[in-house]
């Protein structure tokens, strides 16, 4: 038996908005102008915290990524201040979500909730971030979007901050077509 409705969890390309994200990912990353990522170097951490935290949710992961994108869209901006008020932290559930059924996922779902806790501080260029969250989208709308997640825990290990530079070059790993090449 066929399914014919299936899921519209974590299909590549899936819907209309993940092909038109995919589109503009893919402009921005053959021309290199990405966007000014705004807020201080406090903002701009949370902002990356709660965009990796809000992927824990089962029916509603592409919300932040459709408000950064729109934001990127119409004023070349990524507004880590309006961004973190409309997904507080705490707007996370802490429950298991259904997709938690290998030992890896497991990782995943432990680390996510981790973040909460952690004061974690991401160095980097403003260039840098907004080529990683744009990286970050890309990783979310494909296959691997749990080990775009799993490689930063393994990146950040005990240690509490990360180089964005470093996780850029890792990313490209999760870039299958080339498109920040």
């Amino acid at each position: 038996m066929s399914i014919h409705y299936p899921p519209q969890y974590r299909y590549s390309l899936y819907t209309e908005w993940d092909k038109e994200a995919f589109s503009l990912l893919s402009k921005i990353g053959k021309s290199k102008k990405y966007p000014q990522v705004l807020g201080t170097s406090t903002d701009i951490n949370q902002l990356l915290i709660i965009i990796i935290r809000t992927q824990k949710a089962l029916h509603d992961w592409r919300d932040i990524l459709k408000d950064i994108l729109q934001q990127v869209k119409e004023k070349n901006i990524i507004d880590a201040v309006a961004l973190n008020s409309k997904y507080p932290s705490e707007s996370i559930g802490k429950d298991i979500p259904a997709w938690v059924t290998y030992p890896g996922d497991e990782i995943v779902n432990n680390f996510i909730d981790h973040l909460e806790k952690v004061n974690i501080t991401f160095h980097g260029s403003n260039e840098e971030i907004a080529e990683f969250i744009l990286r970050f989208i890309l990783g979310q709308l494909g296959h691997d979007w749990e080990q775009t997640i799993m490689m930063i825990w393994e990146m950040l290990g005990e240690d509490n901050s990360l180089f964005i530079d470093k996780l850029n070059k890792e990313m490209k790993n999760f870039d299958y077509l080339g498109i920040f090449e």
